[in-house]
């Protein structure tokens, strides 16, 4: 009821080219004046859905989805009941999607609040980009290592605050779980690429067939980017 819920209204910045007011307009023009803005301009969206998640330690967590034409018909506004009380985080994802699922993760945004009952809150929570910089794993059982490459200069871990790894019994991830964080890897460049190495044992995955399979996501400040999969070497 309304007394034990606080209105909250996010805005995620997202707008038809069409809504942008004449200030932003005027401020569209002078960054895109300078060749160092690298954003898309508005109207190349290159996600089509958005989700939403509200977390806390005393509530049921809450998931909205929204297509892309539903935020721009609201100027880019969603407004959502949510429970009052203290520590209440908000994820945001864009990405592409098919049926229910986000399957390819863009862009994110976090915020946590604390919400009084019947308080109305605008949420400002800043987006950007995922760091999808990684397309495999491998696993060696030997060292219980796994590692990756990566074939720029700059360091492609270097906005990464940690790694997740997620555990299931099957290879289709039917029932998916949160296996460990990782917060430590070495890293290595040899003046062409950069080697990723990461030590965790993953049982059963050495097994013939395996028992276990894994996936690992990079989490930067904007949130989790797509689950890539651990392969035996």
């Amino acid at each position: 009821s309304y007394e034990n819920t606080a209105t909250v209204t996010i805005d995620t910045g997202i707008r038809k080219q069409a809504q942008l007011s004449l200030l932003d307009r005027v401020l569209a023009f002078f960054s895109l004046a300078q060749p160092l803005q690298a954003d898309p301009p508005p109207q190349n969206y290159n996600f089509d859905a958005l989700e939403l998640n509200v977390t806390a330690s005393d509530m049921s967590t809450i998931t909205r989805r929204y297509a892309i034409e539903e935020l721009y018909n609201n100027y880019g506004k969603i407004t959502l009941e949510v429970p009052a009380g203290n520590q209440r985080l908000f994820t945001v994802i864009a990405g592409n999607s098919e049926g229910e699922e986000i399957y390819n993760r863009i862009y994110g945004g976090i915020a946590t609040v604390d919400l009084s009952p019947g308080q109305n809150v605008n949420l400002n929570i800043e987006m950007g980009e995922l760091n999808n910089k990684f397309y495999y794993f491998y696993y060696y059982v030997g060292t219980k290592t796994m590692d990756t490459q990566y074939d720029e200069s700059e360091d492609p871990t270097a906005d990464i605050v940690a790694f997740k790894i997620y555990q299931s019994d099957d290879y289709y991830y039917s029932n998916e779980i949160f296996f460990a964080v990782i917060t430590q890897w070495e890293k290595n460049f040899d003046g062409e690429q950069w080697t990723i190495i990461i030590s965790k044992d993953l049982p059963g995955l050495d097994a013939d067939p395996n028992t276990k399979y894994y996936r690992i996501s990079n989490v930067n400040q904007y949130g989790e980017g797509n689950r890539i999969q651990i392969t035996e070497y």
